[in-house]
């Protein structure tokens, strides 16, 4: 480090963490038939009664919203012989239609619990995947940022005290950004879904967390 450019170079590393407000409730349907009229069809009913189920615990039907409906073949391995060798051909089976819903509201362990009830006694039978997040996301990585940011200067100011030199100017801040990870999920087990709605939802979610790390260059006066 010459006289002339003398520099320090901080890595700041920032954490924020923050009661999750929201509630993403990820549903997913499947439908098989060996016909695919037959398996289009299987799959409306089966939104139908999803929609039905989620309107009498006081939502809209239009709450609930696509985020992914695929249609695809299902073809299974058949084992056969071809003289003393063991060989294997595809035979087609059908077709399977997933799709995959998303309804969200503020969190409220009632209605968590209600909502949660009514999907699974639905008869379309949805896999149900919850997940917690933030309401406002830019305000919580804004968060964290300044985190960083109060760690980098503080370190530069520790180490040039130590070194008995003053924090200059800063020069650079070099940060690559990354969508930060505001949400944790849930997974439910169908023992949980059978459980009471008074024990099946007895629970206080994590807090959202996420850490990230933003890079500074400062002068040494």
């Amino acid at each position: 480090m010459s006289e002339t450019n003398r520099t320090i170079h901080i890595k700041g590393f920032g954490h924020a963490e923050q009661a999750p407000d929201t509630v993403v409730l990820s549903l997913t349907l499947t439908a098989q038939h060996v016909e695919y009229a037959a398996a289009l069809k299987i799959a409306n009913q089966q939104i139908e009664m999803l929609r039905e189920s989620i309107v009498e615990v006081g939502f809209n039907a239009d709450d609930l919203k696509t985020t992914n409906f695929d249609v695809r073949t299902i073809y299974e391995d058949e084992e056969y012989r071809e003289g003393s060798s063991k060989r294997y051909r595809k035979n087609f089976v059908g077709f399977e239609c997933r799709h995959d819903l998303r309804l969200t509201f503020d969190m409220d362990a009632d209605k968590l619990g209600a909502t949660v009830d009514t999907i699974a006694a639905c008869l379309s039978e949805p896999k149900i995947t919850i997940a917690f997040t933030l309401k406002d996301t830019d305000a919580f990585v804004d968060k964290l940022l300044k985190s960083a940011a109060r760690d980098a200067k503080r370190k530069a100011k520790i180490l040039c005290t130590a070194a008995g030199v003053k924090l200059g100017r800063l020069i650079d801040i070099n940060y690559s950004w990354q969508e930060a990870v505001v949400r944790h999920e849930v997974n439910l087990a169908p023992t949980v879904l059978g459980c009471d709605s008074d024990t099946a939802f007895d629970f206080q979610p994590e807090d959202v967390t996420a850490s990230d790390t933003v890079d500074f260059l400062w002068e040494i006066e």
